[in-house]
């Protein structure tokens, strides 16, 4: 079997893998459960979607938003591979398409909604299926404690008994050490690999403003938008709100595009917004949250929060949808005490889509939300720095320095122009872009993405021959590339808005490619590539000097069988007290201390504040909130416990 990186090139026309892409593959194929944790554009997808095409037969992929799966089954149908999708956006006749792929025994990916595994036709089709892999993509909705928790993804379990406990592979950007281990236990995963890739993203830069008064948010928000020139996501925590804004903003910006989402439009008309705002220059969504799951558009380059999130979770996913180029963002949150009030109101909303639910269980689910409303609120007042807080929310232990959040950069002069100093496209790539763009007009509009490339390829078959591309130009242009790179390139070009696909005739997974009005001006040479294209051209591999992601276990006791036996006694004491103490001061376990820490102090096992001070992980702040209570734990008999003001404690 050819090598993966041999794969990755052949299947999807990438260089290399991104941090911790090749050992997920690895284990996926292996045939072992894993849990990955990446940020938002690390590339998840790719790491049951090679596996897929390498191992063959079928492989079920659980995903929550239509409009990703569609997205995805087109992008892998483009890339030559199996990939179908069965949800109510097929017309029935459709549906029974698929269904009886199925039954012949398709071998691909297939992309469902959860909802669907449990339609009582289809689960007695599930039930003869051999499953190969069992995906499930944003798995923060299965655990109760997540942002996002939806009943039929806490059910998935049932599913993965029913096909028999296939190899089965989690997938979310947004997991503390609760909801991971929560995924884990629904899921009945019996010793899964855990990736955590990290939860830093250094080109976002975080800010946060308090508006005293309500409609003092307007002027704001017009002021900022005046004076971000780039495309941009505005989030509104109500459906009344994003009407509101859009309506603000389409009278006071007109030389913008605004487009607004929410789920009570109607499905065409969203659809039709989500479509323009992926392709209009300088375009702004005015979105509830149910907008931008997996919208693979990587130039956004400022995401402004109207309202505040009801968790960090979800504000750090929102976010994180900016600048998945790698270049400069703003994140933006602007904060009034009424956002408080709105948030409050969908916490007591929690459970009435569940009558039958334990009474118990709901009132805990709410107790759990409103400890990370408060947690949410802290953080848009904080003092410290945004990005150290976010990463210290979700248990990442990186250190943080040169940070551009507002926080960091109090005091200092204002930010220069951070496109000036950006990586200028070279020659080489507006050439690149140039002839592929030239190759997608001289089509005319008529074909899909792979004949494109196939032409540009210089294939020669009978299609070639019978449409006479052969006696195109751009035939042959760029055969030393490949058909697979090729794609990969014209995905790109579309994703920048350069060009795009359209079902012709409204007929579904056939669509051609055609140019956009700025894919034209670019080809004219009338305007430059955008810079999200500067690395269009693959650089040659270097492996990275050092691993940037970790592997964990979530079983407490192989976590504390590297220590000795006095050691993880008094590891599991630390333990002990610090879930005392986060319940009495209501907050998560690892806003008191990591368990990195706690292995370290119970290996040194310090008989005095100055030692435990220096351990990793402890510093003035904390010794003075817990540094005689971890003493005590330890069995010094000279510290005294202090009982610390609930209002006194900072989480961060």
């Amino acid at each position: 079997m050819p090598e993966l990186r041999e794969q990755l090139a052949n299947h999807f026309g990438l260089d290399d893998f991104r941090p911790a892409q090749r050992e997920v593959i690895e284990d996926v194929l292996a045939g072992r459960d894993v849990l990955c944790v990446m940020p938002t554009g690390a590339g998840k997808s790719l790491c049951y979607q090679l596996p897929a095409v390498i191992q063959g037969g079928l492989t079920i992929v659980v995903s929550p938003l239509i409009s990703l799966m569609e997205d995805q089954v087109q992008q892998l149908r483009d890339e030559g591979i199996a990939a179908a999708l069965l949800n109510s956006s097929l017309s029935a006749s459709l549906q029974r398409q698929v269904m009886n792929e199925l039954e012949a025994g398709f071998n691909g990916l297939l992309y469902l909604a959860p909802e669907r595994l449990f339609n009582p036709s289809f689960n007695l089709l599930l039930q003869r299926l051999e499953v190969k892999t069992f995906v499930i993509d944003e798995a923060h909705c299965i655990s109760q404690w997540g942002h996002d928790f939806r009943p039929e993804y806490a059910r998935l379990g049932e599913i993965r008994k029913q096909l028999g406990n296939p190899p089965t592979i989690a997938l979310t950007a947004t997991a503390t050490d609760d909801v991971r281990a929560d995924i884990i236990q629904q899921l009945e995963m019996p010793e899964p690999r855990v990736y955590i890739t990290g939860f830093d993203r250094p080109n976002l830069r975080y800010e946060s403003r308090t508006i005293g008064k309500v409609k003092e948010k307007d002027g704001e928000l017009i002021h900022l938008l005046r004076n971000e020139p780039g495309t941009g996501i505005v989030y509104c925590a109500t459906r009344k709100n994003v009407d509101a804004v859009t309506s603000l903003l389409s009278a006071n910006l007109k030389d913008r595009s605004i487009f607004a989402y929410h789920a009570g439009m109607d499905t065409a008309a969203r659809t039709a917004n989500q479509e323009q705002f992926m392709r209009t220059p300088r375009a702004i969504a005015v979105a509830t949250n149910a907008f931008g799951m997996g919208i693979n558009k990587p130039d956004i380059r400022f995401v402004f929060h109207y309202n505040l999130t009801g968790t960090l979770e979800a504000y750090y996913q929102e976010a994180g949808r900016a600048g998945r180029d790698g270049r400069p963002a703003r994140c933006m949150i602007l904060f009034s005490y009424q956002d408080r009030y709105t948030q409050e109101f969908f916490i007591d909303k929690i459970g009435e889509d569940t009558p039958n639910a334990n009474a118990g269980v709901i009132a805990e689910r709410k107790d759990h939300a409103r400890q990370k409303l408060d947690l949410m609120i802290r953080y848009a007042q904080t003092h410290r720095c945004r990005r150290q807080q976010i990463l210290d929310y979700f248990g990442d232990e990186q250190e943080i320095s040169d940070c551009g959040c507002d926080i960091c950069r109090r005091g200092q002069e204002p930010l220069a122009e951070e496109a000036a100093s950006s990586e200028p496209v070279s020659d080489e790539v507006i050439l690149l872009v140039r002839q592929l763009l030239s190759a997608i007009a001289r089509l005319r509009g008529k074909f899909g993405v792979g004949v494109v490339a196939e032409v540009l390829a210089g294939a020669a078959n009978d299609k070639t021959q019978r449409w006479g591309f052969d006696q195109l130009t751009v035939y042959g242009l760029l055969k030393a590339h490949g058909i697979k790179r090729i794609i990969a390139m014209l995905h790109r070009l579309m994703e920048a808005g350069l060009a795009r696909q359209k079902d012709p005739d409204g007929v579904k997974f056939r669509p051609v490619v055609e140019l956009t009005i700025a894919g034209v001006a670019v080809m004219k040479g009338e305007q430059l590539p955008p810079q999200s294209l500067v690395d269009l051209i693959p650089r040659k591999f270097n492996a990275p000097a050092k691993q940037n992601y970790r592997v964990v276990s979530m079983d407490a006791e192989a976590d504390a069988g590297a220590l000795d036996s006095a050691s993880a006694a008094r590891f599991d004491k630390l333990r002990t007290l610090r879930l005392q103490l986060a319940r009495d001061r209501q907050l998560p376990p690892y806003c008191i201390c990591h368990d990195s820490t706690l292995k370290l102090i119970a290996r040194i096992a310090p008989g005095d504040l100055r030692t435990l001070e220096r351990i990793k992980g402890m510093g003035p702040h904390k010794i003075k909130m817990y540094g005689d209570v971890f003493l005590k734990a330890l069995g010094n008999p000279d510290s005294t416990i202090v009982v610390i003001p609930v209002e006194d404690e900072m989480p961060f």
